[in-house]
């Protein structure tokens, strides 16, 4: 059993710190995983088998599991049957299984989704934000650009490789700030009053520097320099 308990990148991801629970017997898979949700705020425990995953519940209640169908020792199915042990927690069946009858059954016996190994670890931070958001009602907002995503609640940018790269806050300040008003020219003052500089750089042209900066991080060109008007985002 292993514990991954790092502090949190931001406030706002202290508030949204939420339990997870990796039942899942292939180190190889559950290390680099617990690893990189770890990195995005996430407080995350991985068991290998039937019975630690037990233990775990019956010692602390989570509010997510990850379950792999074929733990030694029980059938994820039978596990889904027992409502008394998994409680309130929320759960994604993460399988090597493609098997359509498998992803019936599992989604009938109360899953909450199923993801086929392997996965996308973009794609399973997007699963795990909306299966919390509509079980426990904790928000995460995720910005998605050409080749990565931005999760401003773990000031993270998460890579398609499964790499993650931080955020400082001012660059969580200049993404929220292009990502709720999409389509809309923001001068150069105006950006500055959502996302106002960390430093004393807070000067005209600083605020060219910092996107430039941030562009090349995200990868990304949906952030346009419009001549002497200021910035637009164009999403995809």
């Amino acid at each position: 059993m292993v514990v991954h308990r790092r502090p949190l990148i931001s406030s706002e991801s202290r508030m949204l710190r939420a339990r997870i629970l990796i039942a899942e017997d292939e180190v190889d898979f559950a290390a680099p995983l617990a690893e990189f949700l770890t990195e995005l705020g996430y407080e995350v425990e991985n068991v290998e088998t039937a019975i630690a995953l037990d233990v775990a519940l019956r010692a602390c209640p989570r509010d997510l599991i990850l379950l792999d169908l074929n733990l030694p020792g029980q059938s994820g199915f039978e596990f889904l049957g027992d409502s008394a042990l998994i409680g309130k927690a929320a759960v994604i069946i993460l399988t090597g299984s493609a098997c359509a009858i498998d992803r019936i059954v599992g989604l009938e016996a109360g899953a909450d989704d199923y993801l086929i190994k392997p996965v996308d670890l973009r794609e399973l931070a997007a699963r795990i934000g909306s299966v919390l958001a509509r079980r426990l009602g904790r928000q995460r907002k995720i910005v998605s650009f050409e080749r990565a995503s931005a999760d401003l609640s773990a000031a993270r940018i998460l890579y398609p490789d499964g790499q993650t790269a931080p955020l400082s806050a001012g660059e969580v300040a200049l993404i929220r700030a292009f990502a709720e008003n999409p389509h809309h020219v923001l001068d150069r003052g105006r950006l500055l009053e959502l996302a106002p500089a960390e430093t004393v750089e807070a000067l005209d042209g600083a605020i060219d520097n910092r996107i430039a900066r941030l562009r090349r991080k995200l990868g990304t060109a949906q952030i346009v320099t419009l001549r002497g008007r200021g910035f637009r985002y164009q999403p995809g």
